[in-house]
């Protein structure tokens, strides 16, 4: 049996949720899209060359470390390429006075020999050691800057030295950023340090009892 209200349904305006007042907010749409005034806003300053490069560098992987790269590793032609085994570089450190069981000479991580690793004591002696080495090869210009330029195809730079090592070799302090190019154990051993607060810390003055 039909009831009232199947027979005499409600019209559809019975059914819809109360409009809301257009002079009342939703408080669901509603936000500010408009900063504050005195809001501060950061844009970050390029540093110039020099200044980026020595803050890179003085974040020195610890044990100090030197990446040697087989420069001649990287042409694609295998007739160019020449192997310079662990001997050889060890030869090469030795006759350059870098001598003794303060440093290690191991494979990086490409299996290719293209990299090698010297590896020193963590003491203030082993960084200085690893600065010296480091420096030779600045002064060579077989350093990171001309191994970059001279592996991304840029010709210009003259060979050092008469034998096959002096030639091929270049070498940079290890940094944060060459932590990639190490084997698994020293990346696993290996921690950043500011070099600045290493020398400091050698550099600090050692305090007496004064009573």
């Amino acid at each position: 049996m039909a009831t009232d209200e199947s027979l005499n349904p409600k019209p559809p305006s019975a059914h819809r949720p109360p409009l809301r007042s257009r002079n009342k907010p939703d408080k669901l749409s509603i936000y500010n899209s408009i900063a504050p005034p005195d809001t501060v806003t950061w844009v970050p300053q390029v540093l110039p060359e020099a200044e980026a490069l020595a803050q890179k560098e003085d974040l020195v992987l610890w044990p100090s470390m030197v990446v040697i790269h087989n420069i001649s590793m990287a042409n694609n032609n295998p007739q160019e390429q020449k192997v310079v085994p662990i001997e050889g570089v060890q030869a090469f450190l030795s006759d350059k006075g870098f001598v003794g069981g303060k440093i290690t000479v191991c494979l990086g991580r490409s299996a290719d020999q293209s990299i090698m690793v010297v590896k020193f004591l963590g003491t203030f002696t082993g960084l200085a050691t690893a600065e010296r080495l480091h420096k030779y090869f600045v002064e060579n210009k077989h350093g990171r800057i001309e191994f970059t330029s001279k592996n991304n195809g840029e010709n210009s730079i003259e060979e050092m030295g008469d034998n096959l090592e002096e030639q091929l070799l270049y070498g940079y302090m290890a940094i944060s950023e060459d932590l990639d190019k190490l084997d698994f154990h020293n990346r696993k051993w290996s921690v950043v340090k500011s070099k600045k607060e290493i020398l400091d810390l050698a550099n600090d003055p050692v305090k007496t009892d004064e009573r």
